[in-house]
């Protein structure tokens, strides 16, 4: 079951490669964790899912294009991006984001914050 919450998100790895990448949407999650606890993206495991696919491979290049994509969009964040190697053979980034020191935000000013639901 999926661990996804206040501190966890998950997304298709489609999020980061191809045509499909939406670097700003990721940005704004990174910004959203940076503001509040940090927190984790957890990229290659779809939504309801435990596990990547098992034939999932990450490229060697992605954890730097990662770093180097949000960095150019974002501001006062870190992103600590680890390639996991899952119980079923898949791999999948585990993108960790600490608490920013200082307000985070993207490069085009534009703040977020990840507030719990109960306050929703």
């Amino acid at each position: 079951m999926s661990q996804e919450g206040q501190l966890r998100d998950q997304k298709s790895l489609r999020a980061v490669t191809g045509k499909t990448a939406d670097w700003s949407e990721l940005a704004k999650d990174c910004v959203a964790f940076a503001n509040a606890m940090g927190g984790q993206l957890i990229l290659g495991i779809e939504d309801s899912k435990d596990l990547p696919p098992a034939d999932q491979h990450i490229l060697a290049e992605l954890p730097d294009t990662l770093r180097r994509k949000l960095a150019e969009r974002t501001v006062n964040v870190t992103v600590l991006p680890d390639v996991i190697t899952a119980a079923n053979r898949g791999q999948y980034i585990a993108l960790r984001i600490p608490r920013a020191l200082n307000v985070a935000s993207t490069t085009d000013g534009r703040f977020f914050l990840r507030v719990p639901a109960r306050y929703i």
